[in-house]
């Protein structure tokens, strides 16, 4: 989900497997194939790796699991607006930019306190990894300019 491991336009988006197996039926058939992202090295994806298969799975994939209940403990919550200042980042080529730009488009409305709101190019899901330097004058400009209230 890298910007720069993204697939070329025309081939399979990476977010979806095909039902029944056959090509691309698998999630692993969806990896990129290549060089890691840059911001990725050999030995990064060797700690990621033996946690991984020291922790299993559960933790990370209990997020996806617990999504029905989020939307029964918020639905009272249902159209209201986040009206604290917030900041958003995003990145071009993450799925969460492009498959959601209504809701992104909607964010003088759900987000009233947003203070400012940035698409970073050629950056994909991993924002703090892909972008650091970026992301993190972005963050602190943003956290220099709210003022403490009592």
């Amino acid at each position: 989900m890298s910007g720069d491991t993204m697939p070329a336009p025309g081939e399979p988006d990476p977010h979806f497997v095909n039902r029944g197996g056959g090509r691309g039926g698998r999630l692993r058939d969806r990896f990129p194939k290549g060089p890691l992202p840059a911001w990725l090295s050999e030995d990064d994806l060797d700690v990621y790796a033996g946690e991984f298969e020291r922790t299993g799975m559960t933790g990370a994939l209990n997020r996806y699991r617990n999504m029905d209940r989020d939307w029964e403990d918020l639905a009272p919550y249902n159209g209201a607006s986040v009206k604290q200042p917030s900041l958003f980042i995003g990145g071009g080529l993450d799925a969460s930019t492009t498959w959601m730009g209504d809701a992104i488009d909607a964010f003088p409305a759900t987000l009233p306190g947003l203070v400012s709101s940035h698409i970073l190019d050629g950056c994909g899901h991993w924002l703090q990894q892909e972008h650091p330097a970026e992301v993190n004058r972005l963050l602190t400009a943003w956290l220099a300019s709210l003022t403490a209230t009592r």
